[in-house]
């Protein structure tokens, strides 16, 4: 990769330079923009600003592709810092065709930054504006609602208001909305959407490996309890989204606990609080300790139970961070910039659904979930059809060994009870007999190795007291009592069975 031998910044910027005069390495300008490229690693907060500026510059001059869409609206959408929302604005006029969903990302955009805007340039990599010169976020902002015309006719009450609400906008910008205000109306309104995007925004289903090595990872929770992966999120479906305290950003971190507090009322008012759980999990373990993060969801509407939880990985983000591919690079232990996200986990604890970059709706999140928690159980694998089938088989060989004739006139004693005619045809085997004990040894142990899994002893001490109890009667000649070592094999045996099945319906 270009941007491994990248040390200083203006070695970044001229590696963007040639990245985006080459329309074949396209893809590897677009990789500069996620967070976890190691490009940013170790870098502050304001470096990583002109860094990510610079390449949205570079997408305004080779032109913004579907692939890359993607990251322009993210800035529009929750940007805080001036020159990356003007670069966003500028880089958003490329696309090939203006788009009525853009509309509101724009407007939102404007209504975010009216209060941080400041003077940027983008003559060169980290210049500034000096006097006149140079432009700022809600210039460049009206300049893209000039480009979108007729397809932002549907925020034109909102701009208006904006307008003429003393103190929403200065004076000196009342040229560029009127600007703005006259481009839209020039025409006919363009019909659509205004909401609709490509396909490329919504819901991405990249299902992922069960736990694996992440099942042992503990975390702690608001209450300074400890629990595992596996422990808490191999349950139920459960809703995650990812925060940290320290973030300087409202539409992110703060406004994404809100999002999830509504989530969780919406949960309990379709009765399902207790069927789908909800983790809010922080980006920043070694700050966000117990008190910190319940404090931080209480403020934000979060309701605190078993099943709905804020967590911090005790041993630090990294595996959690492979695990959920997130979005988000650290300066040491400083969170330097992250993502939006929010994914939906199935009772194996794999991500099933994610949703990144964009505001999610809660609703949409809900009924997601609810898809997880209504999808069929697969058809178990043969192998897992044989674990079941195993303890079953053992209880029947526990029974034939318990009854087993010992002559060959017990033979015919037991064929005339069950009304088979022929007997003299049946040949005696007392060869069987030993059969059915190894069968039942083969049973003792499976049910040992499923009981050690799953930490429920009773099955297997059940099934011990069975096999044992028919031994002895057997070598007692007390053949009535072995009645007894059945049921209890034979109840072992099934209960072990339906702790099974109940793991493989989770």
């Amino acid at each position: 990769m270009a941007s491994d031998a990248v040390q200083t910044e203006q070695q970044f910027a001229s590696l963007v330079d040639e990245l985006s005069l080459d329309p074949q390495r396209r893809a590897e300008l677009i990789e500069l923009l996620h967070e976890g490229n190691p490009v940013y690693d170790g870098r502050g907060s304001t470096t990583i600003v002109r860094m990510r500026g610079w390449v949205l510059l570079s997408l305004a001059r080779a032109g913004l592709t579907d692939e890359s869409l993607i990251f322009v609206l993210e800035e529009l959408d929750t940007g805080v810092d001036a020159y990356l929302v003007a670069a966003a604005a500028r880089a958003l006029r490329s696309y090939p065709t203006p788009q009525p969903s853009f509309a509101p990302f724009v407007m939102r955009a404007i209504t975010h930054i009216r209060y941080r805007d400041e003077a940027v340039s983008f003559e060169g990599y980290g210049e500034y504006a000096v006097g006149s010169k140079g432009t700022s976020a809600v210039r460049e902002l009206l300049e893209t609602l000039a480009w979108l015309g007729p397809s932002a006719q549907d925020v034109v009450p909102e701009l208006e208001a904006l307008k003429a609400e003393h103190g929403g906008l200065g004076k000196k910008l009342h040229g560029a909305i009127d600007r703005a205000l006259q481009a839209i109306g020039s025409s006919e309104q363009v019909k659509g959407d205004c909401c609709a995007l490509p396909s490329i925004f919504s819901w991405t289903s990249d299902p992922r490996p069960s736990c694996g090595p992440i099942a042992s990872t503990v975390f702690e929770d608001h209450e300074g309890r400890s629990i595992t992966f596996k422990e808490f999120f191999s349950q139920r479906p459960t809703i995650v989204v990812f925060f940290y305290t320290r973030c300087d950003n409202p539409l992110k971190c703060s406004l994404t606990i809100t999002k999830l507090a509504r989530v969780q009322t919406l949960l309990v008012e379709r009765g399902l609080s207790d069927k789908i759980q909800t983790a809010a999990i922080t980006y920043d373990p070694a700050f966000d300790l117990p008190e910190r993060i319940h404090r931080y969801g209480e403020q934000r509407g979060l309701q605190l139970q078993d099943g709905h939880r804020m967590l911090r990985a005790v041993d630090g983000i990294d595996a959690i961070r492979n695990h959920f591919r997130l979005g988000v690079n650290f300066v040491q232990s400083l969170v330097n910039r992250h993502r939006i996200e929010v994914y939906i986990l199935d009772r194996d604890g794999r991500v099933t659904a994610s949703f990144e970059r964009l505001h999610w709706e809660e609703q949409e999140v809900v009924e997601r979930a609810i898809d997880v928690m209504n999808e069929a159980t697969p058809a178990a694998p043969l192998s897992i059809q044989r674990k079941i089938a195993s303890p079953v088989a053992g209880s029947f060989a526990s029974l034939a060994l318990a009854v087993f004739p010992k002559c060959p006139l017990c033979w015919a004693g037991y064929m005339s009870f069950f009304g088979v005619a022929g007997l003299e045809s049946i040949p005696y085997s007392p060869w069987l007999q030993p059969i059915l004990a190894v069968v039942i040894a083969i049973n003792l142990g499976s049910i040992w190795l499923r009981a050690r899994a799953t930490g429920r002893m009773m099955p297997f001490f059940l099934a011990t007291a069975g096999a044992l109890t028919i031994i002895c009667s057997k070598a007692s000649g007390l053949d009535k009592a072995a009645i007894g070592g059945v049921l209890l094999t034979m109840a072992g045996s099934f209960l072990s069975t339906n702790y099974l099945a109940a793991d493989l319906r989770r």
